[in-house]
């Protein structure tokens, strides 16, 4: 190696281990041949898409995700997230090909609502070394110490509303529609890289076809008899006036949650015009208690059971037979990825009981034909009341996400 060729390698080092910001020129690793950059243009955007086509060819519970809708998610045009948040999207290369990537993003909602000087790290995919992963959170954490920002969370997809939490346990089944799947080793690399554990998540697998206990029974008839409750589907006709008070139910019932922050209108009509097709095969039901709005709860088909073969396209005949499937075929599991009780009923044995009875009704009436299982995800692991109604009424703890922390 010439003098000058040694000097050009010693800048490269110097550089990236001062941690200039990304966006002023690509870090080199001098001695791993690592390339990290700040993605610019739809180029680099394409191929921080398809980072994970790289790391999970070999894993059977993978299911390619839509592109059209991963580009959505990341576009400041197209997701109402950015009217209140920024993001950065990171990119690393090694011998022209992508081994990694990361979001970095700092959302103002969570600086109202949650911990101010808390940022977020999201759609991290990494190989199987720490060096890779180790450049991946440096970039995102100078990213985001350049907004003020103290502490970094995730990982988080982008919104605090959508895909949270990295799989480290129940890594045998495909996840269900709108929950995440990871490699077993990230977590490995994650507290490596001098996380800890925030919270967990959990997500609940039960057999639809199961009755349920004499127990809950009485409590269901209780509830439906003595406290005049009542369960109803949302009216489809009149759709979004009827979401609007699933919404006001939630803000209610979720307020004290870990990690609760509002979604906008913008972000609510926007869930709302992409699950369109997806909702009208599900259900949505409400429950009254004394005439009352008292809670709700969301079901959605596995659509993820129709994805796997597409493998990420809708063209050119993609989206002809995941239309054709939403219309025809039935999925065997189906996910409630929302359900909340009013907090004036919490913690009491009606409460209880319109849970219970909202899960019952759904399992007994509104189950689409030919499914089998039912996934109800995700559940903090602090919420101890619905975790002791899930088990009391045989669900089973299925899949742990885990949402990790450091200070920056």
């Amino acid at each position: 190696m010439s003098v000058c060729e040694e000097w050009c390698n010693q800048q490269a080092c110097s550089r990236l281990r001062a941690k200039l910001p990304v966006s002023d020129s690509a870090g080199f690793d001098c001695m791993t041949g690592l390339i990290l950059k700040q993605v610019e243009g739809r180029r680099e955007l394409d191929r921080f898409m398809r980072v994970p086509w790289k790391l999970y060819g070999h894993d059977p519970a993978w299911v390619p995700p839509l592109l059209q809708q991963v580009k959505e998610r990341l576009s400041r045009r197209h997701n109402p997230y950015f009217d209140h948040a920024d993001a950065a999207y990171f990119l690393a290369e090694r011998d022209g090909q992508p081994v990694g990537r990361i979001s970095a993003q700092v959302c103002q909602l969570v600086q109202e609502y949650q911990e101010s000087g808390t940022g977020h790290f999201g759609m991290f995919e990494c190989e199987n070394r720490q060096e890779t992963a180790d450049a991946l959170f440096d970039a995102g954490a100078e990213w985001l110490r350049q907004r003020e920002m103290k502490r970094v969370m995730g990982p988080v997809d982008l919104s605090i509303n959508d895909e949270i939490g990295m799989l480290i346990d129940g890594f045998h089944r495909s996840p269900c529609v709108m929950m995440g799947h990871h490699l077993p080793y990230y977590q490995a690399l994650v507290e490596k890289s001098g996380f800890r554990k925030e919270i967990d998540l959990f997500a609940y697998y039960k057999n639809v076809k199961e009755p349920f206990s004499d127990r809950i029974e009485k409590i269901i008839k209780w509830a439906v008899n003595d406290a005049n409750m009542k369960i109803r589907a949302v009216a489809k006709k009149d759709y979004d006036r009827e979401l609007r008070k699933v919404l006001d139910i939630f803000r209610d019932a979720w307020c004290d949650n870990w990690g609760y922050v509002p979604p906008t209108d913008a972000e609510v009509d926007h869930l709302i015009k992409q699950m369109r097709q997806v909702l009208d095969r599900g259900a949505v039901l409400l429950s009254e208690v004394e005439g009352e709005l008292a809670g709700f709860i969301v079901i959605l088909p596995n659509v993820n059971e129709y994805l796997r073969d597409l493998d990420g396209r809708l063209l050119p005949m993609g989206w002809l037979r995941l239309l054709m499937r939403l219309k025809f075929s039935t999925c065997d599991t189906v996910r409630v990825p929302l359900m909340g009780v009013r907090k004036k009923f919490q913690r009491k044995r009606v409460g209880a009981a319109v849970s219970l009875a909202l899960i019952d009704t759904l399992r007994k009436e509104h189950m689409p034909a030919g499914a089998k299982y039912c996934e109800m995800s995700w559940i903090l692991e602090t919420n101890s009341p619905m975790r002791g109604i899930l088990e009391s009424a045989g669900c089973e703890r299925d899949k742990v996400y885990r949402v990790f922390s450091k200070d920056i």
